[in-house]
Protein backbone atom coordinates (compact mmCIF):
# COMPACT_ATOMS: atom_id res chain seq x y z
CA UNK A 1 0.00 0.00 0.00
CA UNK A 2 1.42 3.06 -0.64
CA UNK A 3 1.13 6.16 1.03
CA UNK A 4 0.06 9.31 -0.72
CA UNK A 5 -1.81 12.50 0.30
CA UNK A 6 -5.42 11.15 0.32
CA UNK A 7 -3.97 8.50 3.30
CA UNK A 8 -2.77 11.81 4.83
CA UNK A 9 -6.13 13.33 4.19
CA UNK A 10 -7.83 10.01 5.62
CA UNK A 11 -5.66 10.05 8.70
CA UNK A 12 -6.66 13.94 9.41
CA UNK A 13 -10.15 13.28 8.72
CA UNK A 14 -9.70 9.95 11.19
CA UNK A 15 -8.65 12.51 13.92
CA UNK A 16 -11.77 14.55 13.01
CA UNK A 17 -14.47 11.88 14.03
CA UNK A 18 -12.08 10.53 16.75
CA UNK A 19 -12.21 13.92 18.47
CA UNK A 20 -16.15 14.18 17.44
CA UNK A 21 -17.03 11.36 19.48
CA UNK A 22 -14.97 12.15 22.33
CA UNK A 23 -16.22 15.46 23.01
CA UNK A 24 -19.98 15.62 21.67
CA UNK A 25 -20.68 11.50 21.91
CA UNK A 26 -21.39 12.24 18.44
CA UNK A 27 -21.25 8.99 16.63
CA UNK A 28 -23.45 9.47 13.51
CA UNK A 29 -21.11 12.34 13.08
CA UNK A 30 -18.03 10.30 13.33
CA UNK A 31 -19.29 8.03 10.88
CA UNK A 32 -19.98 10.24 8.37
CA UNK A 33 -16.38 12.08 8.71
CA UNK A 34 -14.71 8.71 8.88
CA UNK A 35 -16.34 7.67 5.24
CA UNK A 36 -15.54 11.16 3.96
CA UNK A 37 -12.07 9.56 4.98
CA UNK A 38 -12.60 6.13 3.25
CA UNK A 39 -13.83 7.49 0.13
CA UNK A 40 -10.17 9.80 -0.15
CA UNK A 41 -7.94 6.55 1.00
CA UNK A 42 -10.15 4.31 -1.63
CA UNK A 43 -9.20 7.24 -4.32
CA UNK A 44 -5.22 6.84 -3.22
CA UNK A 45 -5.57 3.28 -3.47
CA UNK A 46 -7.19 3.09 -6.89
CA UNK A 47 -4.66 4.58 -9.15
Amino acid sequence: MKFGTNFVIFILFFGVAALDVFKDKNWLGAAFWLAIGLVFLWADNKR
